[in-house]
């Protein structure tokens, strides 16, 4: 059996939302203070007692002799934007870490679109909103709305991956594989605009920060940045400014339809686009509140589904032969997992549900 690796088990128990001390109360004869020394690589694990770790978390033994995954520094812009008890952090990010470990699995004998969209600074006359339009372009997406965001995106080599049961205050953020595949993760309880918009600007990350986040100014606000991106890519100011002219509260239903993004957004839109002034602006959002549309708005709008991760999925059963359980093996995932992580399933144990 290959080498166990002890820099895994932190990600293990972490992913499954336990404390040292809850892990080893489930394990006879295994103290905490021993357990701590394991994780640090001061005490070896013996054989038996990384098997009952791994049944214990509901892991594959095998997942136990993977590298640890190096954190890329991209997925902690979410940091900026979201604030959650410190516990749900830890588990998020370790539930990101054994994504990555699964997936960079499945990538070994499958090969899936590069990423091929060149770098571009925000410099000079390179502001967020004009390397926006540049993109489109490379992608030679048509103008207004872009029907399927998930496809074009997919097809240009960033896979997206909608998480179940994500924390409430986590909205999305991109991940990067040990071979470099990047991961656009979305939570997957918002709605079908705020899922659009975090794409986009997750999608901004990726084309305007990422290959330049050792070198970015600490200062610099990337969000910001992002954010403007994201409004340029879905709603491009040549192509809707003529649908803000006289720009009413009555229209926000339609044009949400339309440009398949939220009110809001629209409202934010038309101000940044000088079509609104201040107080109109600040009068429409009130009105919106008034409406209960603040947090979570009527008449969702459509959104293709994530397909390449499936797709690689199913070329391994369908096209290489392999089992399910073959599969598994393969990416030391447990059945549970392969099903909630890879299929979209609920889970149906009660003893580890996935609750991050």
């Amino acid at each position: 059996m290959e080498k166990f690796n002890f820099k895994i088990l932190p990600i293990a128990r972490e992913a499954r939302g336990l404390t040292q001390a809850e892990l080893t109360k489930l394990i006879p004869n295994l103290s905490q203070g021993n357990y701590s020394r394991m994780e640090k690589g001061l005490l070896a694990v013996p054989e038996d007692t990384w098997h009952e770790i791994a049944k214990k978390l509901n892991f594959l033994p095998s997942f136990f002799t993977h590298e640890k995954p190096i954190r890329d520094q991209a997925e902690y812009y979410y940091r900026k934007r979201a604030s959650m008890p410190r516990k749900l952090q830890i588990k998020l990010e370790a539930t990101f870490d054994i994504l990555r470990v699964w997936i960079e699995g499945l990538l070994q004998d499958v090969d899936v679109p590069e990423f091929k969209l060149p770098p571009i600074e925000v410099k000079g006359n390179n502001s967020p909103e004009e390397i926006a339009r540049k993109v489109r372009a490379l992608m030679g997406l048509q103008r207004g709305p872009i029907d399927n965001l998930v496809r074009a995106i997919e097809r240009h080599g960033i896979m997206v991956y909608f998480l179940k049961n994500a924390p409430e205050k986590f909205d999305g953020t991109t991940i990067v594989t040990q071979s470099g595949q990047r991961i656009i993760v979305i939570n997957d309880s918002l709605s079908n605009d705020r899922k659009r918009y975090t794409i986009a600007h997750e999608f901004g990350h990726n084309v305007m920060h990422l290959p330049f986040s050792p070198i970015l100014d600490p200062d610099r606000d990337v969000e910001r940045e992002a954010d403007s991106f994201a409004s340029e890519f879905l709603m491009p100011e040549l192509d809707i400014r003529r649908d803000l002219i006289n720009f009413r509260f009555s229209k926000l239903g339609d044009l949400k339809a339309f440009w398949k993004v939220s009110k809001a957004s629209l409202i934010r839109r038309a101000y940044d686009l000088k079509h609104v002034d201040k107080t109109k602006y600040t009068n429409m959002m009130i009105e919106l509140s008034r409406a209960g549309e603040r947090k979570v708005e009527r008449n969702d709008v459509n959104l293709d589904s994530p397909a390449l991760l499936q797709l690689i999925t199913a070329t391994y059963i369908n096209e290489l032969g392999y089992t399910r359980e073959e599969l598994s093996n393969i990416i030391s995932i447990s059945s549970e997992d392969f099903d909630f992580f890879l299929l979209g399933k609920e889970p149906n144990r009660a003893k580890f549900k996935i609750v991050i």
